[in-house]
C-alpha cells in the first residue's frame, strides 16, 4: 500500500480508512453505518429512510437550524442515502474542514436529538417519495426489478411500503436507531490531503466511545418469482430484466465487467447499436453489472413506446444471448479503454474515491489500489472472455414490465 492508503479498526469495530492524496486541497469522507434497508425491522421497513433523515434535524447541543448551519459554514457538501446494507452520510470540503467536521458526524450518529418535529417531516418526506414512483415508471421498473429479482430482504425498496411508513412512530425510530447505529461493522472512509496518525487520533477521540454491536442474522427468503406486470396506463412501456453474475471478489470479475463495457459501453455498445441506432426500436436501453456482497447480477433496461415493446424486448434477450457467440479484439480494446477511463476519472475526485475505499473494505475486506485496477483490466485476454461467455450463457432470467401490456419473455 506504499504511503497512500492506510487502514485501522478500533476497539469498538470502526474500521477507518484513507487515501492520501496530496495534490488535493480537498477531502471527503464517507461514513457507513450498517443499518440499511436489508436490516430494517421485518413490519418497519423504510424504517432506515426515516431514520437517516431524522438523525440530521439536531444533533448533540444543536437542534435543526443550528446543525444545517454549521455544516455549511465549513463549507460541507453533504450527502446521505440508505442502500442495501449501510446507511451512508458524506460530505466533502477542503481537508482542514473535513477533519473538524468529524465531530459534528460523531454526533450526528451517537447523539441525535430525533424531535417530534423531525420525526413528522422525515416520514412525510419518505411518504412522498415512495408515492411519486407513480409518477416516474423508470425509477418503479428498477425498484420492482429488484424486488423480483434479489432475494429477501435484500430486493426490498429502501423507501419501504406505505403501511409500514404509516405504523412508524418516533419512538419506534428511536429504539431502531438504538439498535442499529452501532460502530461494529460501521466504516469510516476518508480521501484526500489529510495526515493519517492526526486522522486517526481524531476519529479515535470522537467515534472511540462509540458503543460496538452486532447486526442481527438476516431471514433470507427467495423472491416473489421470475415475472412480474405492473400495469400503468401510458404511451410507454418500461422493460426490466436481469440474470445471476458472479460476486464482485470472484476472479472473473474483469473478465465480466468488461464484457459489459462490450454490451453497453456508451454509443458505441451492442445494445445502443444495435437495438436503438439500427433498429430505432427504443429511446433508452442500457445494461449494467450490480452486485451485493454475496451475490452479483446482470441487469438491463428498455423504454419504449407500447407498438414496440416486444420487438425491444427481444432484440434485448437477442443481444444477451448474443454476447456468448463471443467478442471481436476491437470492441475488448475498446472496453478496456471505457473501464480504465473512468478509473482515472474515479482517481481525480476525493468523494469517488472515498466511496471506492469503503465499498472495496467492506466487499473485499481490503482496498483495492488504482493500479491494481488498471492492471487486473490490461491483464484480461480475448480468449478469457470469450472462454467465460460461452460457458456462461445468460439466464434465468427475471423479468419485470411497467406499462398497460404484457410481454413475452422469448425462447
Amino acid at each position: 500500500m506504499g504511503e497512500r492508503y492506510f487502514q485501522h479498526t478500533f476497539e469498538n469495530g470502526l474500521t477507518l480508512l484513507a487515501e492520501k492524496m496530496p495534490a488535493m486541497q480537498s477531502a471527503a469522507m464517507s461514513l457507513l453505518v450498517p443499518a440499511g434497508s436489508c436490516t430494517d425491522p421485518v413490519d418497519r421497513t423504510g424504517s432506515s429512510t426515516v431514520i437517516s433523515d431524522l438523525i440530521l434535524r439536531g444533533a448533540g447541543d444543536r437542534d435543526s437550524h443550528a446543525l444545517t448551519d454549521y455544516l455549511d459554514s465549513l463549507g460541507l457538501q453533504r450527502a446521505s442515502s440508505v442502500g442495501v446494507h449501510h446507511t451512508r452520510l458524506g460530505c466533502a470540503a477542503l481537508a482542514e474542514n473535513v477533519m473538524t467536521g468529524l465531530a459534528t458526524y460523531a454526533d450526528i450518529v451517537q447523539r441525535p436529538q430525533m424531535p417530534q418535529s423531525g420525526f413528522d417531516a422525515a416520514r412525510d418526506l419518505a411518504l412522498q417519495a415512495l408515492a411519486g414512483l407513480d409518477d416516474d415508471p423508470r425509477q418503479k421498473l428498477l425498484v420492482k426489478l429488484r424486488e423480483w429479482h434479489f432475494p429477501s430482504p435484500f430486493g426490498r425498496n429502501s423507501m419501504g411500503t406505505k403501511e409500514d411508513l404509516e405504523k412508524l412512530t418516533l419512538d419506534l425510530c428511536r429504539a431502531d436507531f438504538g439498535h442499529r447505529f452501532h460502530a461494529g461493522g460501521a466504516i469510516l472512509a476518508v480521501a484526500g490531503n489529510v495526515d493519517f496518525n492526526a486522522l486517526r487520533e481524531q476519529t479515535q477521540a470522537h467515534f472511540g466511545a462509540w458503543k460496538s454491536g452486532v447486526g442481527d442474522e438476516l431471514r433470507i427468503m427467495p423472491p416473489p418469482g421470475m415475472y412480474h406486470h405492473e400495469p400503468q396506463q401510458s404511451e410507454q412501456t418500461h422493460i426490466g430484466i436481469a440474470y445471476p453474475s458472479i460476486t464482485e471478489d470472484h476472479p472473473d470479475y474483469y473478465v465480466v465487467r468488461l464484457a459489459v463495457e462490450v454490451l453497453s459501453g456508451g454509443m458505441s455498445g451492442r445494445l445502443f447499436t444495435e437495438v436503438r441506432e439500427k433498429r430505432a426500436l427504443c429511446y433508452s436501453v442500457w445494461a449494467g453489472y450490480s452486485s451485493l456482497k454475496t451475490q452479483g447480477s446482470i441487469m438491463g433496461y428498455a423504454g419504449t413506446s407500447n407498438d414496440r415493446a416486444q420487438a425491444t424486448l427481444d432484440c434485448l434477450v437477442g443481444e444477451l444471448h448474443r454476447l456468448s457467440d463471443g467478442i471481436t479484439i476491437e470492441e475488448l480494446t475498446r472496453a478496456k479503454t471505457g473501464l480504465k477511463a473512468a478509473t482515472i476519472m474515479q482517481g481525480e475526485s476525493t468523494s469517488a474515491r472515498a466511496g471506492a475505499i469503503a465499498h472495496d473494505y467492506f466487499i473485499r475486506g481490503r482496498i483495492r489500489t488504482l493500479d491494481e485496477i488498471k492492471n487486473a483490466v490490461d491483464s484480461v485476454s480475448l480468449e478469457q472472455v470469450n472462454a467465460y461467455l460461452a460457458s456462461h450463457r445468460p439466464g434465468p432470467f427475471t423479468m419485470v414490465i411497467v406499462g398497460p401490456k404484457e410481454l413475452r419473455l422469448p425462447e
